[in-house]
Order: C-alpha cells, then structure tokens, then sequence
C-alpha cells in the first residue's frame, strides 16, 4: 500500500493497541496449550499471568517461558498486519509488553522473579526486531502500477493515438498527411493540391521535349 504522510489518529492508535494485545494473549494461550498442556491438568490465568510458572527449576516452567518466547514471534506478524510501519513497531511492542506487566502485577504482585524478567525481555527485543524487519520488507516491496498505467491511457483523448501519424515525406519528393490525424479541411487542401502539381509537372516535361525535337 502507498503511505502518506503521518497523521495523529488517537482513536486509530488505541484500536491497533487493543486488537495486539488481545492477539498477544490468544496467540499465548495457544502455544501454551500446544507446549504446556500435555504437562498439566487445566491451564489457568495463572499461567498467562502469574510470573511464578516462569522458572527453569521445573519442565513445565521452562515450556512456559518457551510460549512466551513464540509468542513474541507471533507478536511481530501481528504487528507486521496490524501497525504497518517500520518506525512504530518498538513503541507497539514496547507497549504491549508495559501492559502484559500490569496485568502480572495486578494478578500475582510485582514480578521478583529473574526467568520473568529475562524472558520478556528478550521477548521484547524478539517482538520489535523481528517486526521491523518485516515491516521493512513489505515496505520494499515493488508497487504495481500496471492499474495505475492502464487508468491514465484509458481517461486520456479519444483522438491521442493518431497523433503520431503526422505528416510524412514521400519519396517523390511531395507531402502526404495521414487521414486519421489531419483536419477534413488540411486533407482537402493536401488532396487538391497534390493532384494539381501532378498534370503540371506532366504538362511541363513534354513541352520541354516538344521543344528539342523541334530545334
């Protein structure tokens, strides 16, 4: 798509906001159900927010910091659709993650553990990096502008396409104008006097031999 320039759209931003982060946790609590839930009965908030089951000490602990570390990539394709544009993807991600912490904290208090901390922040990095790339990509990628081409021929003069049959040198030495490109009047002008220079030239040439076969 063709970006214009930036304009401040705060109900646009809060929506792309909203939609990544209910896309961030659909997407978390898939690869936990896919990594996590063969490893436990039911899976629970606790799991999503409760910086507690993030921990290297236990196999489910450290299926659950993997999810979390898939989510981030995920995150990026999302932020690929949804942000579009190279320059915001840190601050999207960025607060995305901001978000994800209060809402650890309003469930399980302030995270003090150091397998939460590094996972998302490496997540964070993860997240920004990978969709800025992508971004980036798609923005370099080639615009088609076959539509564009074609729309411009179409609403362009009917009579355009006769424009370079212009007028053209005979190898007789007169002039010829194209029918299609040149005025009824130009083409009568043209046709008149062609057919007038023509006896004459006639008339000329055999007086001239009238005249050396008489001497």
């Amino acid at each position: 798509m063709l970006y214009g320039a930036a304009v401040w759209d705060p109900w646009l931003i809060i929506a792309q906001i909203i939609s990544l982060q209910c896309l961030f946790y659909m997407s978390l609590g898939l690869w936990q159900m896919l990594f996590v839930g063969p490893y436990i009965g039911r899976l629970t908030v606790a799991q999503i927010f409760g910086w507690q089951a993030l921990s290297f000490r236990t196999y489910v602990g450290v299926m659950t910091m993997v999810s979390n570390l898939a989510t981030s990539v995920t995150g990026a394709l999302f932020i690929m659709w949804i942000v579009e544009r190279a320059k915001k993807c840190l601050d999207f991600a960025s607060t995305c993650y901001i978000w994800h912490l209060v809402f650890c904290c309003i469930h399980s208090g302030f995270p003090m553990s150091l397998e939460w901390w590094a996972t998302n922040s490496l997540g964070l990095l993860i997240m920004s990096l990978l969709g800025e790339w992508l971004c980036v990509r798609r923005e370099m990628q080639d615009i088609p502008l076959a539509s564009v081409r074609n729309a411009r021929r179409g609403s362009g003069p009917s009579g355009s396409a006769g424009t370079s049959d212009g007028v053209q040198m005979t190898a007789a030495g007169g002039v010829s104008s194209s029918s299609s490109s040149a005025p009824p009047a130009l083409r009568g002008v043209s046709a008149t006097g062609l057919s007038s220079t023509a006896p004459a030239r006639v008339t000329s040439s055999t007086r001239l031999l009238s005249g050396q076969e008489a001497v």
